[in-house]
């Protein structure tokens, strides 16, 4: 488990140093891939985890686990949507 958090805090800080200076555009794309690739994944395994120990039932634990793994990317693909379809503002006078 602790690996999975030093994963999630790393890349949380990696996205948020990646992001700082950049336009709207290249932050969602930062934010939509280390959602997909990294923070979806260490975090669903880490409430998965937390919850099942909690509940003292490893079918809960997995459930949460899954739903959380399937509601965290779609929310990345969006993200990532987002930054990759976004038309940037060009004011031509």
């Amino acid at each position: 488990m602790l690996l999975a958090l030093c994963i999630l805090v790393l890349a949380i800080v990696l996205a948020i140093s990646l992001s700082r200076n950049q336009h709207l555009k290249k932050k969602f794309i930062i934010w939509g891939t280390a959602m997909i690739v990294f923070i979806a994944p260490s975090l669903a395994w880490i409430l998965g985890i937390l919850f099942g120990m909690d509940e003292g039932d490893e079918f809960i634990g997995m459930t949460i686990m899954i739903y959380g793994f399937v509601f965290l990317e779609v929310v990345g693909f969006i993200i990532l949507y987002f930054g990759l379809f976004k038309r940037e503002n060009i004011n031509r006078y």
